[in-house]
């Protein structure tokens, strides 16, 4: 499945590729092609392919990064796309 997650914080783009390379290396047989896209500071568009959506959903909602979520007051929307 490939997804686009739109991620709201307060911090900076350093601070979201922090954790978006923590993340990354442990997700790297659950998903594959990640990439950031940044809007501005504070937000950024994250793509990618789920290669296994339990392990990604595992990584997602580890301790590490709801306590990320929680200092950043982060809200990521997560989009499914398919293409045409």
């Amino acid at each position: 499945m490939n997804i686009c997650m739109v991620s709201t914080f307060d911090g900076t783009t350093d601070d979201f590729m922090e954790i978006f390379n923590w993340a990354k290396d442990q997700m790297s047989e659950s998903a594959t092609d990640m990439e950031v896209g940044v809007i501005r500071e504070g937000k950024v568009i994250t793509m990618g392919k789920i290669n296994d959506m339990e392990k990604f959903q595992q990584i997602m909602t580890s301790e590490e990064m709801r306590a990320w979520d929680t200092k950043h007051n982060c809200v990521d929307v997560v989009y499914s796309l398919e293409q045409q």
